[in-house]
């Protein structure tokens, strides 16, 4: 396995081997027809049934950063919605065409060998495709999720479906060119395309310039969805190919409540997208360096710092003078036992990757158990936006649990 600094771990969270992204890539995926799923998510405990939907989404007003020859920046997103009765298929966690890639990373990252992983496209969510969306007088708040570097926009799946169920609408996004492969409307795979201009830089400014300037491309990705957000509550369709939309979905956002929630570099966007764009209320990073935020600007919005239990002051690249600036409520939460990948949806999936040969998952993945790490995690950040978002207040937030032992209050 390659190592790599830290602060270069921190950025490609999910795809910690960097050379590795581009030959995944560059492999088609192999069929897994009639394995097993490699793990099952955890059933959402909310009181709604949770609808999903993707859409295409086309930016003629920017041009896309990673591409040449210079294209509009395009995304794939997706809708995570509360239903009132549960009907249609579920919803695949990754295309065949996505699980190929995903797999081989993830077998790098803990063997340092690429292997492909059976089961992966098989893995099914609890959302039902297309479902009407329930009604809700005013609309439903609005929670978007941005990946780590290298992960799939459904790839923290076990806390969005528990946010949907307690009755938002989340709003994952594929920030193009960044996760190893989006699939869009037609087969189209976009593969990634950073990685090898990370592996390019060794000069640690230059690192941090193009971290920020990663971050800086998701910011505006966010703000665009919002964007199209307005278009889709006000009935109409953003689709690029004008696909039918689920039926609800005039009049089904409120969009003076939106919240935003970031894994790894995601997390960074998290606090960058605040900093731009007012219209998000609340924000909450998990495990995220902050490269490209303007820490000493701070924030005056609600704001959570969740982190794995290597993520500290020291080692970390903006967390510190970014919490010692947040002048809104805010909390820096901790779970010791936990590590970067741990807030990605593959840590259940832990004793699969663990019988790989070769394999070490405590440095990517911590010591608690998969199906715990989820229901902590999810405790928390539903909190956090129940409260912000909902106006549903919990002790929770307050000080530590007997309920949860694992998590530690740093401030």
């Amino acid at each position: 396995m390659r190592h790599l600094s830290l602060t270069r771990r921190r950025l490609l969270g999910a795809a910690a081997i960097s050379a590795g992204l581009i030959l995944c890539t560059a492999l088609p995926a192999t069929a897994s027809r009639g394995a097993r799923p490699a793990f099952r998510l955890p059933a959402p405990t909310g009181p709604h049934p949770i609808g999903s939907v993707p859409l295409h989404l086309v930016d003629p007003s920017r041009t896309d950063p990673w591409m040449a020859p210079a294209r509009p920046r395009e995304l794939m997103i997706q809708l995570w919605y509360p239903i009132a009765h549960a009907a249609g298929p579920p919803v695949p966690w990754l295309t065949p065409a996505e699980a190929g890639p995903v797999g081989r990373d993830l077998a790098e990252t803990v063997s340092g060998v690429q292997r492909d992983l059976p089961g992966l496209a098989e893995v099914r969510t609890h959302a039902h495709a297309g479902a009407p969306v329930a009604t809700r007088r005013g609309g439903w708040p609005v929670v978007l999720f941005s990946p780590g570097f290298g992960a799939e926009r459904n790839s923290s799946a076990a806390l969005v479906e528990e946010l949907a169920s307690r009755g938002h609408v989340v709003v994952t996004v594929d920030h193009t060119h960044d996760p190893l492969a989006v699939e869009f409307p037609g087969g189209r795979v976009e593969p990634n395309t950073i990685t090898a201009l990370v592996a390019q830089i060794q000069d640690p400014a230059q690192f941090d310039a193009f971290a920020a300037k990663m971050v800086a491309v998701r910011s505006a990705d966010l703000r665009f969805v919002l964007d199209r957000l307005a278009v889709l509550d006000s009935g109409g369709n953003p689709d690029a190919q004008r696909r039918r939309l689920p039926a609800g979905t005039c009049g089904s956002l409120q969009l003076s409540r939106i919240g935003v929630l970031g894994h790894s570099l995601g997390g960074a966007t998290a606090a960058q997208v605040m900093h731009d764009d007012r219209r998000i209320r609340a924000g909450l990073n998990l495990d995220g360096a902050l490269y490209g935020v303007d820490a000493a600007a701070g924030l005056d919005r609600p704001f959570l710092l969740f982190a794995a239990g290597d993520t500290d002051r020291g080692n970390t690249p903006g967390w510190g003078a970014f919490a010692d600036h947040l002048r809104g409520w805010h909390r820096e939460l901790r779970m010791p036992a936990a590590r970067h990948l741990s807030f990605h949806d593959s840590v259940l999936m832990v004793p699969a990757l663990a019988a790989l040969p070769g394999a070490q998952v405590t440095d990517a993945y911590g010591t608690i158990d998969g199906p715990r790490v989820a229901a902590v995690a999810r405790a928390y950040v539903g909190a956090f936006f129940d409260l912000h978002l909902r106006g549903i207040g919990s002790t929770l937030l307050d000080a530590p649990s007997a309920r949860y032992p694992e998590i530690g209050f740093v401030a």
